[in-house]
Order: structure tokens, then C-alpha cells, then sequence
């Protein structure tokens, strides 16, 4: 792929002359960012373009063209690409649109170019998008003018889907002085997409970051995959945020796993950064090109009082713990104070000290300090002469960011004009905000713990996979019984509460005697309902009159009759905390495991947890602690703590039953009861949906 980024012969293909003219403007942005190759033209009407003869057919080239740039009408780009084969030049740019993105002719017109491609061995970007910008080479070739974008390369690189993206990126990039290296405009990303790419930078010297802007997801386990041993940063903007689709069983798990949950577990576990917005994306890589956080010790020195508390409220919020200073070095601060009317601390206010370079060895002093992973410095300069010593400070604090490999954000407080300069003149992540700055460091943070952090491997579960295969196997419904789907748990040792399947009162009376009271009585049916809401359930039951009742009432129940297929007696479960516990299988990243807590309250409060299977022992504790509800696991105002490692025990094993069963779609486990700890966990219910033709 180094053809394609470092092309030494280009031809773009629909040039012409006339002002309007947008391949016009690809070679002037190659002209103006100084492409050190040659550069050829293709226009119908000939002509002479920027000194350049305008040939009228790709036949008319010399050969040994590395890279063909093609922006005509859609319905001519299968012939130009087929043409370009013939001719020997094995990478294109595709940036026409009214592909797929447009209509359905335009659909069968893709399969058309990827057809013509693949004949030839020709690899292509796009279609629709806006090519690539490399800035070490100038190789430019947009449709829109950059002119006075130029910039020297920097250490990100920038995939995105979206062209008007790119040039976002760009622009907010270059403006915070954070210097992309390479841009792709990736469009349709009919032949190369973003894997492609990625595996590219991996071995790209030049680039440290990789940012990704992503409106679909078509390859996340490789995507996971890539980032879990990549040596760079990948920074994830995912936008175009899907629901759950409506699901014929209306599963719980589909409704709280949506898509872009499942993209922030993807994240989570692969040591991705995930971004929200574009403001966002550009703090973190600006804060990602300084040495990590390391730790969560954080110092906040100021030159004002209020923006250090306004600091102090952002670092709690954020988390972040406020070392405190020895005291003699706060005696020594106290010394060169001149009102004597500030009391330093963490956060120490430097408002009344104007000596910039003591400022620096306050700095020097801190930094080095072992237990103190990160500094947020706020800075101020109003007068010519503080601007002209804060230049100097700024040098300083670059210094001892690389001298003691610890991150320094650094919000500067000074007039626009100054801001711009100082962006231009050092290569060093500048802030305006206190609140991008801390989150800027929180993200380092967090980013460097999950790339560090210890993966504890479960063993493999034991489990009747033989019956588990069987029972796939011999059902003829999408759905499986709700005994079938007890009977597949069980198989892989999730303990069920205590049932029997009967068809007639009498059965039920029998099967009572066995299970005992309380019990509840579930009706089974030939297609998934929600039993409350479709009264199919009764609670609680102590007698065998109560269970008679429940019968009759069953079936006086117009909405039941047709489709009931015989009743599940269970042991009614009191004790201990409801649990949903469920799994789905995503097109993108497969399958993937939810757990949250309150039984039917899930969806109310919202509070669940979702990882990408197959899960790590790491994975299943980090579920739980991300729960808003986890100190209940511990006990909590008097309760006792419930059995966190049955839990544990269950997401394992229901990972490893989505992940060696592909024939599964969904599994709602809802409710899990969670006894107290040491008294397990009981299935009370299951849902289960797999392939109509299973694949395991």
C-alpha cells in the first residue's frame, strides 16, 4: 500500500479546463501542497491545465502510472476503471458519488467497478469520498480547495467515512496545532476499508495516533482484534447510532444491548478511546501525544484562585485524587508569597506570585514527585511583557513533560492573536478550558489503565455440549420451549430453580407435591409473549387449590387458548436480588453477554453492563463493577452480600455458550436470582432464539 499513499506517477481522470471544474481543483491542491511526483491529466475536451497537457483517453498515458484519481459521472466509472486495468495502474481513487449511498442503480453500477477491479487486481478507496491527504509527500487529492492548509506532518492519522469529516478533522487538527500525518476520505469503502487502512498505519513510522470516524461498523472483531495488539492509539468517533431493531419476543436484552452500547464494550475491552464529538476527539489527541497518566494522583497549580476551584470541583468529578504538598514545601511557597493572604494547598494558587520562573521550578518540584502522575497547570498572560516570559514558561513545561515522561495539560488564558501564535510556534497541546483539560487527563488515564491492566483467563467451563448440540439440533422453532431453554442452561451449569412440565390439572397437583410450595405456574406457548403483560403467569401459589384457580383462569383467558402447549411449574425463589442476565449476537461483533440489575427494572433504570464474547474473568468482574448498583453485591445498609462469584460463575458460562454455539441468537436469563454469598444463583426464567437452521 505504500504505492498508494507514496505515488511517484498520478493521473487524474475528468479534468478539464473550465473554472468549475472539480478535478481542476484535485490538481491544483496537489500543486499547492508541492506533490513531489508527476502529475497527468484525463479530460474528454483535451486542453492545457497549470501547464499541464489534458490527454482525452487513459490509453493516450505513458505507462508506469502508480495511482489513477477518478472523479467523472458514476455510469463511466466501471469503463475507466476497466480502461485503467488495461493500462497497468493498480491503485485508483474513486471520488464520484451516486453509488449505493443514492439509489439502486447506483447499487448494481458498484458491483459493476468492483467486478472491472478485481479482473485487473486493482485495489481502490471509495467510491464517494474525498481520497487522501498524506502530508509528508503533498499527495493531496480532495475536490475541495485546501489551499493555505498546508502544514508540516504530524503524528496522527485520520480515517473517517465521511469527507466533509476529514476536512473537520483537518482543519480543527491543524488549528489546535495537533499535525495530521495521513488522511483517508474511505466513502463507500466498497474494496479497501478501514481494516485495510489500519493494518497499513501499524507499520507506518510516521503515524503514533489513529483516528477513526466510523458511521458503520461491518468488521468489529477484527477491528478489536487489531487494537488489543496494535503499538498505536486508535481514537474511535462513532456516529449514525443505532436501537435495537423490534424484536418478535421483545427480549430484554435486545432492548438494553443497542448497537452503540455494544461499540462501547468493543472499545472498553480493546483499549480503544472512544470520542462522542469532534471537540472531543481533538483533546484526546492532544492529550495522547504527551507521556500517560499513569496513575490518579493529580496536581492542579493555578495563576487564579477560581479557576482552581473550579479545577478542583472538574478533578472530583472526573475522579481524580488531590495529592497533597509536604508541608515544607508549602512553608517555602508561603515565604515568597508577597500579600500572604493565600493558603497553599492542592490546589495551589499562584495568584500571588508573579515570578514566571519560580513558576517553573514549582513545576520542576512537583512533577518529579513519585507520587504524582499528572500536573493541570493554569497559566495566564494579559501585558506584551508576561506573554513574551510565559513563551519561556511554555518552553519549560514541555521540557519537563518529556524530561519526567508525566502528562502536563496546559490551559493558557491569553488574547486570541497570542493563543494563535503560541499554537503555531510549539508543538505542544495547548487548552482554553479547564473542563477540556481534566477531561483530557481522564481520558489519558483511563486509556493507559485499560491498556495495562491485568487479563485473568477463566478456566473452561464444564458443559454437556452434546446435549446442548442436541437440543439445537432437533428443534423446529425459531424459539425454543421454555423447558428446552431450562434444559440448554442446565446443560452448561447455570443452575435453574426447581421445575416440571405438565399438561392437565392432575399432572400439576403431582408435579406440586414434588416441587413444594410456593410455587408459580408459567404458561407455555407456541410463539414468545411476555407473560405478565399477557397475564400467563401466577405468583406465589400455596395450595393446590390456589393452583387449581390459576388453571381455570388460564384458560378462561381468550388471548391463551390458542396457543398454550402445556404449563411450567417452578419453585418460587424469595430470597435474594433479581438479576437479568442475557447475551445477543451482533452483526458486527458477534456475540456479546449483558448483565444488569433488577429483573423487569432493567429497562426503567437502565443500569446493565455489556461485554464482547468470548469474556475474560477481567471482563466479568469489570461488568459488575460498572453496574450503578454494585455496592449491593457487597451488602449494603444491613443486607447481606450476595454471591458475587455465582455471578461471575453464570456471565462465564453464558459467554462460552454463545461463543462454541453459533446457532444462538439470544438468550434472556430475566429474572437471575442472586442469593447471598456462598448460596449460588437460580435461572427463573429463559428465553432462548436461535437460527432457523443452526450452524453449530
Amino acid at each position: 500500500m505504500d504505492t498508494l499513499f507514496y505515488p511517484e506517477k498520478v493521473v487524474i481522470i475528468g479534468v478539464s479546463e473550465r473554472e468549475t471544474n472539480l478535478g481542476k481543483i484535485i490538481a491544483e491542491n496537489l500543486f499547492d501542497f508541492g506533490f513531489h511526483g508527476e502529475i497527468f491529466l484525463v479530460g474528454r475536451h483535451g486542453g492545457v491545465l497549470l501547464g499541464h497537457r489534458i490527454s482525452t483517453s487513459v490509453q493516450e498515458l505513458p505507462e508506469g502510472i502508480d495511482v489513477g484519481i477518478i472523479l467523472t459521472p458514476a455510469k463511466t466509472v466501471p469503463d475507466i476503471v476497466d480502461q485503467c486495468g488495461q493500462k497497468g495502474i493498480k491503485w485508483l481513487v474513486i471520488e464520484t458519488g451516486g453509488f449505493r449511498e443514492f439509489s439502486k442503480e447506483g447499487e448494481a453500477l458498484e458491483a459493476e467497478v468492483l467486478k472491472n477491479a478485481r479482473k485487473w487486481g486493482i485495489r481502490f478507496v471509495g467510491p464517494n469520498g474525498i481520497g487522501i491527504i498524506n502530508m509528508e509527500n503533498g499527495f493531496c487529492c480532495p475536490f475541495v480547495s485546501l489551499k493555505g492548509f498546508a502544514t508540516r506532518p504530524g503524528r496522527i492519522s485520520i480515517l473517517a467515512q465521511s469527507g466533509g469529516v476529514t476536512l473537520t478533522y483537518l482543519r480543527q487538527l491543524s488549528s489546535m496545532n495537533v499535525r495530521p500525518n495521513k488522511l483517508v476520505s474511505m466513502g463507500n469503502k466498497l474494496d479497501l476499508t478501514e481494516i485495510d487502512y489500519l493494518n497499513y498505519l501499524e507499520k507506518d513510522a510516521n503515524t503514533e495516533i489513529i483516528g477513526l470516524y466510523l458511521e458503520s461498523i461491518q468488521h468489529g472483531r477484527k477491528l478489536m482484534d487489531f487494537a488489543r495488539h496494535s503499538s498505536k492509539t486508535i481514537l474511535l468517533h462513532k456516529s449514525n447510532i443505532g436501537k435495537a431493531s423490534q424484536q418478535i419476543a421483545k427480549f430484554h436484552t435486545a432492548a438494553l444491548a443497542t448497537d452503540d452500547r455494544v461499540v462501547d464494550a468493543a472499545a472498553k475491552q480493546s483499549g480503544i478511546v472512544r470520542v462522542r464529538n469532534f471537540r472531543q476527539f481533538v483533546h484526546s489527541a492532544m492529550i495522547l501525544t504527551l507521556p500517560p497518566m499513569r496513575g490518579n494522583n493529580l496536581v492542579i497549580i493555578s495563576r487564579s484562585g477560581g479557576i482552581a476551584i473550579v479545577a478542583a470541583d472538574l478533578a472530583e468529578e472526573h475522579g481524580f485524587n488531590l495529592v497533597p504538598f509536604p508541608e515544607i514545601f508549602l512553608k517555602k511557597v508561603r515565604e515568597v508569597f508577597r500579600a500572604k493572604v493565600i493558603n497553599p494547598t492542592n490546589p495551589l494558587d499562584l495568584g500571588d506570585l508573579f515570578d514566571f520562573e519560580l513558576y517553573t521550578k514549582i513545576l520542576e518540584y512537583t512533577i518529579q514527585r513519585r507520587d504524582v502522575d499528572g500536573i493541570m497547570f493554569q497559566h495566564g498572560a494579559i501585558s506584551d511583557r508576561e506573554k513574551a516570559t510565559s513563551r519561556k514558561l511554555i518552553s519549560a513545561v514541555i521540557n519537563l513533560s518529556n524530561q519526567y515522561r508525566k502528562p502536563i495539560a496546559f490551559r493558557y488564558h491569553t488574547d486570541d492573536t497570542e493563543l494563535a501564535a503560541v499554537r503555531q510556534l510549539f508543538p505542544f497541546p495547548i487548552f482554553t478550558e479547564p473542563e477540556d483539560a481534566m477531561e483530557a487527563l481522564a481520558i489519558s488515564r483511563d486509556h493507559y489503565r485499560q491498556k495495562h491492566r491485568e487479563i485473568v483467563l477463566p478456566p473452561e467451563p464444564k458443559a454437556d455440549k452434546k446435549k446442548v448440540r442436541h437440543i439445537l439440533d432437533t428443534s423446529k422453532n425459531p424459539f425454543l420451549s421454555m423447558d428446552k431453554g431450562f434444559q440448554l442452561l442446565e446443560a452448561y451449569g447455570i443452575p435453574v430453580a426447581p421445575y416440571r412440565v405438565v399438561s392437565n390439572l392432575k399432572e400439576a397437583k403431582e408435579a406440586s407435591k414434588d416441587i413444594g410450595f410456593p410455587i408459580a405456574v408459567k404458561v407455555m406457548t407456541s410463539e414468545p409473549i411476555h407473560k405478565t403483560d399477557k397475564g400467563a403467569i401466577a405468583l406465589d401459589l400455596e395450595s393446590s387449590s390456589s393452583l387449581q384457580k390459576a388453571l381455570n383462569k388460564f384458560k378462561e383467558t381468550r388471548d391463551l387458548t390458542s396457543i398454550t402447549t402445556g404449563y411450567l411449574l417452578q419453585k418460587m425463589i424469595k430470597q435474594g436480588m433479581e438479576v437479568i442476565l442475557g447475551a445477543k449476537r451482533d452483526e458486527a461483533f458477534g456475540a456479546t453477554v449483558m448483565v444488569g440489575l433488577g429483573g423487569i427494572f432493567a429497562e426503567i433504570f437502565d443500569d446493565v453492563a455489556l461485554r464482547i464474547a468470548p469474556l475474560t474473568f477481567t471482563d466479568a468482574e469489570e461488568m459488575l463493577e460498572e453496574l450503578k448498583g454494585h455496592k449491593l453485591f457487597t451488602g449494603f445498609r444491613g443486607r447481606p452480600p450476595l454471591d458475587r462469584k455465582a455471578l461471575i460463575d453464570a456471565i462465564l458460562r453464558l459467554s462460552d455458550l454463545m461463543t462454541s454455539f453459533p446457532a444462538i441468537r439470544q438468550v434472556d436469563i430475566n429474572p437471575l436470582k442472586l442469593l447471598e454469598d456462598g448460596k449460588g444463583c437460580y435461572a427463573v426464567d429463559v428465553r432462548v432464539e436461535i437460527e432457523s437452521t443452526p450452524l453449530s
